[in-house]
C-alpha cells in the first residue's frame, strides 16, 4: 500500500508541474498578445500624433505598461517576483503629493494641525505634525449650532515646492480676521504636548486680510484650495463672483501677478444673484500642475443644472511671466458613469490643444444581469480639444473586463463580493508628453 501511495504521487507532482508549465506559457503569451489598441470614435489619430501617452495596467501580480507614440500603441507586461499590495488613494480627507507623503488636517478653529505621513506599499506611517494658528473668527448668524462652513474640503489648502509645504485655510465668506499662506515646519509625531516654543511655529509668507467687506458683516472672501506650480504658489478665491488666480514665490511671498475669471458663481451662497442663464460652478476643482511647462491645469464641475454636472470649464494658466490664461474648454463627458473606485482621469495642454484621458463604469439598467456596478464594463478614453472643440475620441480597448467575469452572475442576495485590487487591475500612472 505505501509503495502504491509512492507511484500515485509521481503522476500527481508530474500533473502540477504541467499545470504550472502551462500557466507559464500562458502569462508569457499574454506579455506580447494581450488586448492593446486603440479603436478611434471620433475625428482622425493625427490629433494626437505630436504627444505619447503612458501608463499602467496592473494589478497586484503583474502590470502592462503601455505607450502610444505617433498614433501606435506598443504594450509589455511584467510580472512581480512577489505580490505587490495595491493602494487606491482618493483625494479626501488627505491631500498626497506625489513624492510618498500623504498631509491630513484636523481643524477646530482657530487651530490647524497637519500630519505628515510617508507611504509605505498600501499603508502609511505619520512622520510629523505641527499646527497652525491664523488669527481668524467664524460668525454664521443663520446656524444655530456649532458647525463650521468652509469654501472647500480643508485638505485642499495644503500645497508643496520641493521639501516645503505650505498651507492655508480654505476660508467661506463667514470668516473674519487675518489669515494667509504659512510655511509649515513639522516635529516629530506624537509628541504634541512638548513646549517646543518657537522653533516649529509656521512662517506666515503672504497675509490674507479677511475684515469685513459686506453689509451683513461678511468678508465676501472665499479661498477655494492652494497649489503648487514650479516654484510658484497658486492661491485660487471667489471675490464678487470672479475667480481669482494669484501667483506668489514661495520663498518670498512676492505676489508674481494674478488674473480673474469673471462671472464665477459659486452654488448654495447667500444672497445668490446668478441670472438664470450663467452657470454656477463647484467648488471641489480637480487641479493638474505641469511644473515643466509652468502650467496649471484647472477643472471645474458646472451646477446650473442637474444635466451640466456632466460638463466641465477647464482652465489652463500659464506661470512663466504672471498669470496668463491660455485655454478655456467647455466639455461634456457623457460616455459613462464616473469611476470614483478605481477609475482616473488626467489633463493637459500641449501643442495648442488639451487632453483629457477619463475612464468609466458603463451604468447599470434594468436589463442589466449584473447586480454590483462595481463589476459593470470599464472604458478608457483619450479626448483632444481645440478650444471647447472636441477634435479627437478614442477608446484605449484592454482585456480589463476580463477580470470581472466571476462577478458577473454573482446574485444581488450575496450582500456584496469582495472586490480587491489586488486580484482586479486597474489604470494608474497615465501622463501626456
Amino acid at each position: 500500500m505505501e509503495k502504491l501511495k509512492k507511484h500515485v504521487a509521481i503522476p500527481a507532482m508530474a500533473l502540477a508541474i504541467a499545470i504550472l508549465i502551462v500557466m507559464a506559457i500562458y502569462t508569457y503569451r499574454l506579455k506580447d498578445n494581450g488586448e492593446f489598441e486603440i479603436k478611434d470614435l471620433v475625428g482622425s489619430r493625427e490629433a494626437i500624433q505630436d504627444v505619447t501617452i503612458s501608463g499602467q495596467l496592473r494589478d497586484g501580480v503583474h502590470r502592462t505598461l503601455f505607450r502610444v507614440e505617433k498614433g501606435q500603441i506598443s504594450a509589455n507586461t511584467e510580472i512581480f517576483r512577489q505580490p505587490k499590495w495595491t493602494d487606491m488613494y482618493r483625494f479626501g480627507g488627505s491631500k498626497r503629493t506625489g513624492d510618498g507623503m500623504e498631509y491630513s488636517i484636523e481643524n477646530s478653529i482657530p487651530s490647524y494641525t497637519i500630519t505628515a505621513r510617508k507611504i509605505k506599499d498600501y499603508y502609511s506611517v505619520p512622520l510629523g505634525s505641527t499646527e497652525v494658528n491664523p488669527s481668524i473668527a467664524y460668525r454664521n448668524p443663520d446656524r444655530q449650532d456649532n458647525s463650521v462652513t468652509y469654501a472647500n474640503r480643508t485638505e485642499y489648502g495644503l500645497a508643496k515646492v520641493g521639501d516645503k509645504v505650505y498651507y492655508t485655510v480654505p476660508v467661506s465668506s463667514y470668516f473674519t480676521g487675518s489669515s494667509g499662506i504659512y510655511e509649515l515646519k513639522f516635529h516629530e509625531w506624537g509628541f504634541n504636548s512638548i513646549d517646543y516654543g518657537d522653533a516649529f511655529a509656521p512662517r506666515k509668507i503672504v497675509d490674507i486680510n479677511l475684515e469685513a467687506k459686506e453689509p451683513d458683516g461678511q468678508s465676501g472672501i472665499e479661498i477655494l484650495g492652494l497649489e503648487a506650480v514650479g516654484h510658484r504658489l497658486a492661491l485660487l478665491s471667489v471675490e464678487n463672483n470672479k475667480l481669482f488666480i494669484r501667483s506668489y514665490d514661495n520663498e518670498s511671498g512676492q505676489l508674481l501677478g494674478e488674473t480673474s475669471i469673471p462671472r464665477f458663481y459659486l452654488p448654495a451662497r447667500q444672497g445668490d444673484d446668478r441670472p438664470e442663464d450663467i452657470a454656477g460652478y463647484y467648488e471641489e476643482y480637480e487641479a493638474y500642475p505641469d511644473a515643466d511647462h509652468n502650467r496649471l491645469t484647472l477643472s471645474f464641475v458646472r451646477s446650473s443644472s442637474e444635466r451640466d454636472r456632466l460638463h466641465r470649464t477647464i482652465l489652463t494658466m500659464d506661470f512663466t511671466d504672471g498669470v496668463k490664461v491660455v485655454d478655456t474648454t467647455n466639455a461634456g463627458f457623457e460616455d459613462g458613469k464616473e469611476d470614483t473606485f478605481s477609475g482616473i482621469t488626467y489633463m493637459c495642454y500641449r501643442n495648442g490643444k488639451l487632453f483629457v484621458i477619463k475612464s468609466y463604469r458603463e451604468a447599470l439598467t434594468e436589463q442589466t444581469r449584473i447586480a454590483y456596478d462595481i463589476a459593470s464594463p470599464k472604458h478608457l478614453y483619450i479626448y483632444a480639444y481645440n478650444h471647447s472643440e472636441l477634435i479627437y475620441k478614442g477608446e484605449l480597448v484592454t482585456e480589463l473586463d476580463e477580470d470581472n467575469i466571476q462577478a458577473y452572475n454573482l446574485p444581488a442576495s450575496l450582500g456584496g463580493f469582495s472586490y480587491d485590487q489586488m486580484e482586479y487591475r486597474y489604470f494608474t500612472h497615465v501622463v501626456v508628453e
